[in-house]
């Protein structure tokens, strides 16, 4: 394992500068995050080319999340089982092929390929989640888990922004298939990246019981944590509202303000945008914030991310929607680092792969519901009311979070993040 520095890194980008293994995990994974946005830019205007319709949309999204529920907890048990570095080289080349299958859906009478390959693929994305959310903290000091969980979010919104707008390009201009073939060249880059990186704990060194008793040894660990059950309990919550949302601008980009068959690009360079430049000005204050502090941040985003969810579709010029779309991603960036930082804390290494895989399986089972739902909700009550209704649930797990904080503090019973110095990594 590579030496720990003996002093914690002042700030993101030292970090990354500093640290070799971790700077090339992360630039594999902003890669093929660019990859990833230019398939999703154009597999949802080739449905919605098709289709024509926000139910189709939605279950496409659906399905993107489902694997979260399926997939996930026993690519947790992998994690902890298996050489983590083996099984993100291994997804990377499989994610390469998929992203080039999907090239068979462009055609009459072929769509339905869509839905399997979609699942398909997100099966295997949710397999390499699991191992990189366990062998990648293992690159950094416990109190640098803020700027880790930063870096990891920051590579997605950097290249979401700059993916979301060559994504929008590229599929105006050029078709979707050239945003496949990127997307598949994306992860050939990332496998090659990763497989210059040794260090770190490749092994959780966790149970060898059968996979389902080691399945529930995880969920133990994690009902016994008192932190980490508050976590899962109000990422459940909050992508109860999240997920519908993805539909609700798809619907807005595409039909109401017409922004062309890339026009949800446009959305998602405004999201990664404003996201990035949160976490890269304010991930070092984040990280020097007293544990109390961070815990209420989390609570707070998700309000704030609420509110102003709710007038997203009033706007009747796309400008408007746009800064309101991006002023919800600027709230939504602090919430990922502070509470990831507190998952990573609080789960020892052996079981982390299937700590991160349960907060993977509660955010994406609350994703997938709320996507379908808002699909086929749009064209019930109209894009003016689903984000009031998907904002006010999250704005109301944000709530109902900080009242459970202010609660347990004033009985002396708060939910403590452990102090760096005891973390178990």
């Amino acid at each position: 394992m590579k030496p720990i520095p003996p002093a914690p890194s002042p700030g993101l980008l030292p970090l990354l500068s500093a640290n070799r293994d971790l700077r090339l995990l992360w630039l594999g994974n902003l890669i093929s995050a660019c990859g990833g946005w230019f398939s999703a830019v154009a597999v949802f205007a080739m449905v919605y080319e098709r289709t024509g319709g926000a139910l189709a949309a939605g279950a496409t999204l659906a399905l993107r999340y489902l694997p979260g529920l399926l997939v996930g907890p026993w690519a947790g048990v992998l994690a902890d089982r298996a050489d983590r570095r083996t099984v993100m080289l291994a997804c990377d080349g499989v994610l390469a092929v998929l992203a080039l299958a999907f090239l068979l859906a462009d055609g009459p009478g072929r769509l339905w390929l869509v839905y399997p390959l979609t699942f398909a693929a997100a099966s295997v994305g949710f397999v390499f989640q699991a191992a990189r959310s366990a062998w990648m903290p293992s690159l950094v000091r416990p109190d640098e888990y803020v700027l880790y969980s930063a870096a990891v979010q920051v590579n997605g919104m950097l290249f979401q922004a700059v993916g979301g707008l060559a994504g929008a390009a590229v599929t105006g201009v050029l078709g979707w298939r050239w945003a496949f073939a990127v997307n598949a060249a994306s992860f050939v880059l990332s496998l090659a990246l990763t497989a210059r990186v040794t260090a770190g704990s490749r092994r959780g060194g966790g149970t060898r019981a059968r996979w389902l008793a080691s399945l529930r040894e995880g969920v133990r660990e994690a009902r016994r944590t008192r932190l980490i059950a508050a976590l899962l309990c109000l990422e459940a919550a909050f992508c109860l509202g999240l997920g519908g949302t993805v539909t609700a601008m798809t619907h807005l980009a595409l039909h109401v303000h017409d922004l062309g068959g890339g026009g949800t690009g446009w959305f998602y360079a405004a999201q990664g945008a404003a996201g990035a430049f949160v976490l890269l000005a304010f991930s070092a204050r984040l990280q020097h914030a007293a544990p109390r502090v961070r815990l209420r941040l989390i609570g707070l985003s998700c309000l704030l991310e609420g509110l102003l969810t709710i007038p997203l579709g009033l706007p009747g010029a796309a400008a408007a929607a746009l800064l309101l779309w991006a002023a919800a991603a600027a709230a939504d960036a602090v919430y990922g680092p502070t509470a990831v930082a507190a998952l990573l804390a609080a789960a020892p290494d052996e079981v982390r792969g299937r700590i991160m895989s349960l907060w993977s399986a509660v955010a994406t089972t609350g994703l997938a519901v709320s996507s379908a739902a808002g699909g086929a909700l749009l064209d019930t009550v109209g894009h003016r009311v689903l984000p009031a209704l998907l904002g006010a649930v999250m704005a109301l797990s944000g709530l109902v979070w900080l009242a459970v904080m202010a609660l347990a503090a004033h009985r002396d019973q708060g939910f403590q993040i452990p102090d760096a110095a005891t973390s178990r990594t």
